[in-house]
């Protein structure tokens, strides 16, 4: 739920999700079918520290239900859905406070 901490789970190869959330924004990829290029882009273009972290074919807790979600630096949840909105720019000015 979008303010809570990102619930923990491991890696498929034993790491910690925690240590392999950015130090800027990560973009979790449940589902690699969910087109996330234009969001990356538009935080790019905006200055919005973002790393995309793919994990179609973890073990993940059924807390993720949804194929796309975005964690904050300090690992609380910023975003979820299953598919980017048509504002993009929108969602990236949100989340940087713009």
């Amino acid at each position: 739920m979008p303010g809570c901490r990102c619930p923990h789970f491991w890696l498929r190869d034993g790491r910690s999700l925690y240590d392999e959330l950015g130090a800027g924004y990560t973009l979790l990829r449940f589902s690699p079918g969910a087109a996330v290029d234009a969001f990356l882009e538009a935080a790019c273009r905006l200055g919005v520290p973002m790393k995309l972290l793919e994990l179609g074919a973890e073990n993940v807790p059924p807390v993720y239900r949804h194929a796309l979600l975005l964690v904050r630096p300090d690992q609380h949840i910023a975003w979820r859905a299953d598919s980017m909105p048509t504002d993009v720019t929108g969602l990236v000015d949100r989340i940087r406070g713009g």
